[in-house]
């Protein structure tokens, strides 16, 4: 419910700070004084739209604060979703300046208009003569009409199931949409697969190539050289490894004679044996190599095969190539998982299906045996509240696909003033209509229903007399179970409130201002005699109003 309301600088309100309290609350106050404008900065910090116009003149900003004693089990967890402090109190905040800017906070953390709106729905039913009213929308009409059945816990049971399903079936579109595109591809990652599988990717075997390819197009330099060397060391004249061989005859005749030249010999030995093993090689590798145009083309070709690959894919070495094979390798693997989870979430979402569709089946039984009595209770109701030729008629409709609301969709058809061509209440029911029809609904709904504060804005227009004292009574009925706050012309209606504010104008500085303030007993007698007679109050007035509040 709400507990306090603060507006600072909106349109005639310099600043005001009013309590309110649990039950059926009244304000009253002559045309102009500003009722409207306190109802317009409420709906302001419940997320109504930004009027930048209403910032009191010559003030920066204005501001509109809201305090809340709230039902923690339905609120927190929108609190935890957007990562909001949790207080003994819910505090909702909205500030206008004059450059634009429009800003919201939930318990002192900004927040979107969305998530203010979004919570502010969750506390308060804001019922404005001009107001696109919650009773408009299916989802409220259907609620409404759960509620009366008893339905809640069954409509919340197939709520989560259908959302169960939707996730299902959303996982199920997706993978048949991949599905879809893998297969289309198939094919093309069958083909680059075979093609990487024709080459060896040992890159050894890559690397044994290239070197075959270089020695093959410089056999005959490779030739001449390896000819050279073997010469040069073992040839007939002069050649290396006889001329060490005797330099190193010549060191064993004489190491003998000195250590040092011992370990000379050794040394010059050691070099003869690595030269002649050197040339032994060389020799061998000579008697190897030859040019083989035929070899060298096949070489060729197979590297052409690597190099061709490479470009295509975007790659510059056999590791890199090797991973794109294992990457076609993984999507044709996937292809063939697909088939099995589309067999899984199809299962799933028929499953998910069948349970949604059990509640919703059961939800539409208990609709259609609620409805007689449904209409027969809200119809008597609004007869009473000044509609004397009102029908009413609540619609069910079996629908095709499944929604959040069931296998049916509700209309509530109306008709103000007669029993034939009833229509939807969103095209036919005016501000004033659609009040009482609301406060009909809260009054045979008034145990079950879930909201915590509900505020009306004259909805006792073209009213009077006896109907008048009937909204009246009926209003603070319902404020036993919901926090009323209504905004009245009429002394039937006042005199039933147990809480009475007066909001009035008054000069200050030389500029009008209005404020909100709680009347005494004294001065409700004073209030109400006002509303009957206007300003001039008479012994008659006083006595009417004085029976009035006796009698409520």
């Amino acid at each position: 419910m709400v507990q306090k309301l603060i507006i600072s600088n909106y349109a005639l309100i310099e600043h005001t700070e009013v309590q309110f309290e649990k039950g059926f609350t009244v304000i009253t106050g002559e045309t102009g004084a500003g009722k409207s404008i306190m109802l317009e900065a409420l709906g302001l910090v419940l997320g109504a739209r930004a009027n930048f116009s209403s910032i009191r003149k010559g003030e920066e900003k204005c501001a509109v604060e809201a305090w809340f004693d709230y039902n923690k089990p339905k609120i927190d967890p929108v609190l935890d979703r957007e990562g909001l402090d949790k207080m003994k109190d819910l505090i909702l905040r909205r500030e206008l300046t004059v450059t634009g800017r429009s800003r919201a906070f939930v318990n002192d953390s900004p927040v979107t208009a969305a998530v203010l709106k979004e919570i502010a729905n969750l506390l308060v039913d804001l019922h404005g003569q001009q107001e696109n009213l919650s009773l408009h929308t299916a989802a409220y009409q259907t609620r409404q009409l759960d509620l009366f059945a008893g339905n809640l816990a069954l409509a919340d049971s197939f709520k989560q199931k259908f959302n169960e399903y939707k996730k299902a079936q959303k996982e199920l579109d997706h993978l048949k949409e991949a599905a879809s595109q893998v297969i289309k591809d198939e094919d093309y990652f069958k083909f680059q697969f075979d093609e990487l599988s024709e080459v060896n990717m040992d890159g050894d075997a890559y690397a044994e190539l290239e070197t075959e390819l270089s020695e093959l197009e410089h056999a005959e330099d490779i030739q001449r050289a390896l000819s050279a060397v073997t010469n040069s060391l073992s040839g007939e004249e002069s050649s290396a490894i006889s001329i060490i061989r005797y330099a190193a005859n010549e060191l064993r005749s004489v190491s003998r004679f000195s250590k040092d030249l011992g370990e000379l010999h050794e040394r010059l030995n050691s070099a003869l044996i690595e030269i002649e093993d050197i040339q032994s090689e060389a020799e061998k590798r000579e008697g190897s190599i030859e040019y083989n145009p035929n070899r060298l083309e096949e070489v060729r070709d197979k590297l052409d095969v690597y190099s061709k690959l490479f470009h295509k894919h975007g790659v510059s070495d056999i590791e890199a190539l090797a991973g794109v094979k294992s990457d076609y390798e993984a999507k044709l693997q996937g292809i063939e998982s697909y088939e099995d989870q589309l067999v899984e979430w199809e299962l799933k979402s028929v499953k998910a299906l069948k349970l949604a569709l059990e509640d919703a089946q059961k939800l539409t039984e208990n609709r259609k045996k609620a409805i007689p009595s449904f209409e027969k209770q809200l119809l008597s109701q609004v007869h009473q509240l000044g509609m004397p030729k009102a029908h009413f008629k609540m619609e069910l409709k079996q629908v095709e696909a499944l929604s959040s609301l069931g296998n049916t969709e509700v209309r509530m058809l109306f008709n103000a003033n007669s029993k034939d061509d009833l229509a939807s209440v969103t095209e036919v029911a005016s501000g004033g209509e659609v009040s009482r029809l609301m406060l009909g609904l809260k009054s045979i709904l008034s145990q079950a229903d879930e909201t915590a504060t509900m505020i009306f804005d004259e909805i006792d227009t073209g009213v009077s007399g006896e109907v008048a004292k009937r909204i009246g009574a009926l209003m603070k009925d319902i404020g036993s179970n919901t926090q009323i706050i209504a905004v009245t012309h009429l002394p039937g209606v006042a005199a039933k409130g147990q809480h009475h504010f007066k909001i009035a104008k008054a000069e200050k500085d030389g500029k009008v201002v209005s404020g909100l303030i709680e009347l005494t007993k004294q001065q409700r007698v004073e209030e109400l005699a006002a509303m009957f007679t206007g300003d001039r109050l008479t012994d008659a007035s006083l006595e009417s109003a004085r029976l009035l509040l006796e009698d409520a």
